[in-house]
């Protein structure tokens, strides 16, 4: 590059490290024109922190540089650091882009896959344009990152996108910074780029001269088709069609479950459900999450979509192929959901979605752009104004959660159910995406491979391996195998702790809290399950200051898919015998259950709120058997939609215990179970009865927060755990707590079910020191 032949006075020259999301998001063309404008000499590049600057020029031109790095920065970036030191002027003339460098341990971020930008969407749809109805048109504001990316710094060959070599007019766009397509990495065209592909369910490829105009109308139809995505492939039906969405159901083996709906726009998503502005901004982010929304009554949808609760899982389109399905009018609403047998890992190979899904699929689009790692759709909900993570993964992940301490290289697995590994180093965790649950072989498999590929991209070897504190979870087992194999410290943690552990963290807690970790499951230090937690928490430990009343679980896990086993158990704790008959027991079972309670055969103890809502359920419902998680807890939660939040609740009433004996204290539930049923035989409308069940909770465990800051002088509540995604609980919880003057925190980053299990257990092993 050439020198000015004297340096000038009053020149400067400054070197700019940015770390963050900068790699893939469009950051180095952004600052090539920002040092344009400015008129500023010097080079930007990636390397695996993110991007170094040198800039020189005058003074005032430099500080207007570095203000506007961070005011103007590219919609996808993030910018944790900017670090800044002086250098020597040399006299250099002009900004140019140079070559990544590969050096040292890597430290920056993959940015997440975003959805079609604006203006990619005008292109796709403008037949005079080049890439007019091409499934795989992106630039730096959007597109899949994450899902083809092998590892970091975030270049072409280090992607899916390696084996297909740009024409000359997408290598111009790509070498161009003035271009948005500049170092794009997966820029491509018709001539030079991946392509779509119709196949039957035998795989014999169909000839048809538009691949997707014959997949749409198959799907208007009736017909069953999977189709490739971002992250994998998706399951897709006519959601107004009632038959098609129940064959779905038959053949995917997922009988009562939502499914989620893909809608062609805003004004298609307010059409199906009513929309807060929050909720709005939410289905718009780049991200493009299933957002829960309240469904309407005439939305068309149906019924089997999404049977016996007011709510719908619905979402934009977020890739060009799927624009492509809604640019036909007839195209209202398709269910999406993700193309797998129910709890398996999402389909990504072509091959292997054939061998899955042959039976449950009439037909095939498919692409040739390798998927690099399953990515499931992240799923969200607002809740008191704020989005809250159901499930955490495609347009997220791997995007860093903060860390309130330094943490030596860790790996904390997670839990069994909803699993998702963290990574952590420095001040930051990496989270998987949803892995789902950890019940088999496939699901192991799909476990390490995640785990694999991030250790790989970010270069973390883990030092402490941490875990759930139950012996049977498979990831506690793996971990114990994997710790023993590389002669790792490992480190269990109790899993209400970690729930805990999760809120404080996000929010930069590092002294004392009290914990509401409330849930279904989670082993106990006294071998109970637990699930109804008071904790006085801090990151380094925790005391059990009160619970839930503990009552008998007859048939152990059985009792979680078949809630009447719970009914029976909460009634003969509260000696309310006579009363089984209102449960959809048969006096044989009833009778049989008595007896395994007596015995204690097979019947452990459970202080667990999501056993008490699957209690009521029974009753109030008649809910005998589920078909998903948590199904009779959302269904009653439904009921009590519409209903007013200060209907008085059915009290649980507050024990003390003696903390000098280690004895917690007990919110007992005879008392609202009395009166459960009293309203029962008073005939009460059922859906006054849910919203009093509601009310009665919420309020009880308030009283066990005010208990606890008498005890102890605390005044900042933690909440957590899985009964925290019901929204009209986490509401009542919220309002409640703070009308008695405490500060309340719940989960923003990561989900508050075991999904954040993980961030959780980081947070306390970046606080422990194995010889503790």
């Amino acid at each position: 590059m050439p020198m000015a032949e004297a340096t000038q006075p009053g020149r400067e020259r400054r070197a700019v490290a940015v770390r963050g999301v900068v790699q893939g998001v469009g950051f180095r063309p952004f600052v090539y024109r920002l040092a344009g404008e400015e008129a500023l000499a010097g080079f930007i590049g990636n390397d695996t922190d993110g991007v170094t600057i040198e800039v020189e020029g005058p003074a005032e031109r430099l500080d207007a540089f570095l203000t506007r790095l961070r005011d103007e920065a590219p919609p996808l970036a993030r910018i944790d650091a900017v670090a800044v030191r002086s250098l020597a002027p040399i006299g250099e003339d002009g900004f140019r882009i140079v070559a990544s460098e590969v050096l040292g341990q890597v430290s920056t971020e993959i940015p997440a896959d975003a959805a079609t930008c604006d203006d990619c969407l005008r292109e796709l749809l403008d037949p005079r344009d080049r890439r007019y109805r091409y499934p795989f048109l992106n630039c730096t504001n959007c597109g899949p990152r994450f899902t083809i990316t092998r590892r970091i710094p975030y270049d072409r060959p280090q992607t899916s996108m390696a084996r297909f070599r740009m024409c000359a007019a997408c290598q111009a766009e790509y070498d161009d910074p003035r271009n948005r397509r500049f170092h794009a990495q997966p820029n491509a065209c018709a001539v030079c780029g991946p392509r779509v592909w119709l196949t039957g369910a035998d795989g014999v490829e169909m000839h048809c001269d538009d691949a997707v105009a014959a997949t749409i109308d198959a799907l208007l139809a009736g017909r069953i088709a999977a189709i490739k995505g971002i992250g994998g492939f998706h399951l897709c039906v006519d959601a107004m069609n009632e038959e098609a969405v129940t064959r779905l159901r038959q053949r995917k083996h997922r009988y009562g479950k939502p499914l989620a709906v893909m809608v062609r726009d805003m004004t298609a998503a307010r059409a199906v459900c009513t929309l807060t502005a929050e909720e709005e901004a939410l289905l718009r982010a780049p991200a493009r999450p299933i957002v829960v929304a309240a469904k309407r009554a005439e939305s068309g949808i149906a019924d089997e979509v999404a049977p016996g609760i007011p709510w719908l899982g619905i979402y934009l389109p977020y890739a060009p192929l799927q624009h492509l399905l809604f640019a036909d009018a007839g195209v209202r609403a398709l269910v999406m959901t993700s193309a797998n047998l129910s709890e398996e890992p999402i389909a990504i190979d072509n091959d292997e979605a054939r061998a899955r899904l042959a039976e449950i699929a009439d037909l095939f689009l498919m692409h040739d752009r390798e998927i690099l790692q399953r990515c499931d759709d992240s799923v969200m909900a607002v809740v008191e104004g704020v989005p809250q993570f159901l499930r955490r993964a495609r347009g997220f992940v791997p995007l860093a959660v903060p860390l309130p301490r330094e943490a030596r290289p860790l790996l904390a697995v997670g839990g069994h159910l909803k699993n998702a590994f963290a990574l952590a180093r420095g001040r930051f965790a990496y989270q998987s995406q949803h892995l789902g649950d950890l019940e088999n072989v496939t699901g192991l498999e799909f476990f390490r491979e995640s785990l694999a590929h991030l250790m790989r991209t970010f270069e973390i070897e883990p030092e402490v391996v941490a875990h759930d504190l139950h012996p049977g979870y498979l990831s506690t087992q793996w971990a114990a195998e994997w710790a023993r194999e590389g002669g790792l410290p490992r480190l269990a943690v109790q899993h209400h702790h970690a729930h805990v552990a999760g809120c404080m963290a996000e929010h930069g807690l590092e002294g004392e809290a009290i914990g509401l970790a409330l849930d279904g499951t989670g082993y106990g230090t006294d071998g109970r399950i637990w699930g109804g937690e008071v904790l006085l928490a801090r990151l380094d430990g925790f005391e059990r200051f009160a619970h839930l009343e503990s009552v008998p679980m007859p048939g152990g896990e059985a009792a979680i898919r078949e809630p009447w086993r719970m009914a029976l158990g909460h009634l003969h704790a509260a000696g309310l015998e006579d009363e089984i008959a209102q449960t959809a027991a048969t006096a044989q079972e009833a009778r049989v259950l008595a007896r395994m309670m007596e015995r204690g055969l097979n019947t452990p103890w459970t202080s667990s709120l999501g056993r008490l809502f699957d209690a009521v359920a029974a009753v109030v419902l008649r809910r005998r058997v589920v078909d998903y998680e948590a199904q009779a807890a959302i269904e009653l939660e439904g009921l009590a939609e519409g209903q007013p939040d200060t209907e008085a609740g059915y009290a649980l009433e507050w024990r003390a215990g003696d903390r000098a004996r280690c004895e917690p204290g007990t919110l007992q539930v005879s008392t609202l179970w009395r009166a459960v049923m009293k309203d029962l035989h008073d005939g009460v409308p059922r859906e006054r009865m849910a919203a009093r069940f509601h009310a009665g909770v919420a309020a009880g465990f308030v009283e066990a927060a005010v208990q606890a800051r008498r005890a102890t002088g605390m005044g900042q509540v933690a909440l957590s755990g899985g009964c925290l995604h019901n929204r009209r609980l986490s509401r009542l919880l919220r309002r409640g707590l703070e009308a008695e003057g405490f500060a309340v925190y719940q989960h923003r980053q990561v989900s508050p079910g075991d999904g954040g299990l993980s961030y959780g257990q980081a947070a306390v092993a970046a606080h422990w020191k194995p010889d503790d």
